[in-house]
């Protein structure tokens, strides 16, 4: 069964472009998925992440916000 992750981001965003460039690796070796969501236009997502995009989760919990943090993603996925 396949891992399905979010990365909650917006547009423009250098942070959360890097976040997903670094996610590659994983999504190929793993083969997770992980699902983009903008948070531009949806108030109840702003106010739930507001400016800490890019932010990582995995059945609604947080892994990371900012950066990836691979020893936390190796984790959740290993586990």
């Amino acid at each position: 069964m396949s891992l399905k992750f979010m990365i909650y981001s917006r547009s423009n965003c250098p942070l959360c472009e890097a976040m997903e460039d670094e996610l590659r690796p994983f999504i190929e070796k793993y083969s997770i998925t992980v699902n983009r969501i903008y948070i531009d236009n949806e108030a109840v997502l702003q106010k739930l992440y507001g400016d800490k995009v890019p932010v990582l989760t995995l059945n609604n919990e947080i892994l990371c916000h900012y950066f990836l943090d691979t020893e936390i993603l190796l984790k959740a996925i290993t586990e």
